[in-house]
């Protein structure tokens, strides 16, 4: 809820994810993506893939939520991880209960009889919420635990979609470079800084992990390029990733 010239403006977060409502150019931007990560990602095995950003708020548990839509949409057997134990997200996006979850289910503490993965039949994924927010995150993300938790999804899902906290903020994403296939970075039209990118990549490059590509998300298009006014909404570019030898 924001309020705007004395005006009070309920916001809907679902308003910012996928579905037939949605803007055209977004639509296109994340079939874009989607085809772009399959390519970058060849063979019929199972993909795991993380999405983290410099900072927080550059969008990417709405990207992380839409690309897993978007594989849904190609009849692909998909689920999403909220993999940040600190200030989770995809819970309150997503309209659903955040526990229990992931750190109940690597902490063993899980007291509720509801089901640690949920399916939501609106969007054709499956969520795996982040839960209780658990006293040392970075060690339950790190622990032998999560990584048989991966290799057990691998046997039901086609992609399975990771959102980390971001890289600038904790050390979380890199460390899981040895069970993720890849990465997707997601930056923010004229709010995320070099500074905090180039940490990023550094952290990245010294764990070892393949960078799919960049998410640039937030930028407006013009009216001009489409038929329709409606379809000036915000788009979402996406750019790959030499590493430098």
């Amino acid at each position: 809820m924001k309020k705007n010239n004395n005006k009070t403006v309920i916001f809907n977060p679902k308003k910012m994810l996928l579905s037939d409502k949605s803007a055209f150019s977004v639509k296109e931007a994340y079939k874009t993506l989607r085809t772009n990560v399959m390519f970058s990602l060849p063979g019929k095995e199972s993909k795991c893939i993380g999405v983290v950003s410099p900072d927080r708020g550059d969008g990417k548990s709405s990207v992380a939520i839409n690309l897993a839509i978007s594989f849904s949409q190609i009849n692909k057997k998909v689920i999403i991880v909220d993999c940040d134990l600190r200030l989770p997200t995809i819970a309150s996006k997503l309209g659903i209960e955040a526990k229990p979850g992931l750190s109940n289910f690597l902490s063993g503490n899980q007291e509720s009889d509801q089901p640690l993965i949920r399916r939501s039949s609106e969007y054709g994924i499956d969520i795996m919420t982040a839960g209780d927010i658990p006293p040392d995150p970075t060690a339950l993300i790190t622990s032998k635990q999560m990584d048989a938790f991966i290799e057990l999804l691998k046997k039901y899902y086609d992609y399975i979609i990771l959102d980390f906290p971001p890289a600038t903020i904790v050390s979380d994403a890199a460390s899981m470079s040895r069970i993720v296939d890849g990465y997707l970075i997601v930056i923010r039209h004229n709010d995320s800084e070099f500074s905090k990118i180039n940490e990023t990549l550094r952290q990245m490059n010294f764990a070892d992990a393949k960078i799919l590509g960049f998410v640039y998300n937030g930028k407006e298009e013009h009216k001009k390029y489409y038929r329709k006014g409606k379809y000036s909404k915000y788009y979402y570019n996406y750019y790959y990733y030499k590493k430098s030898e």
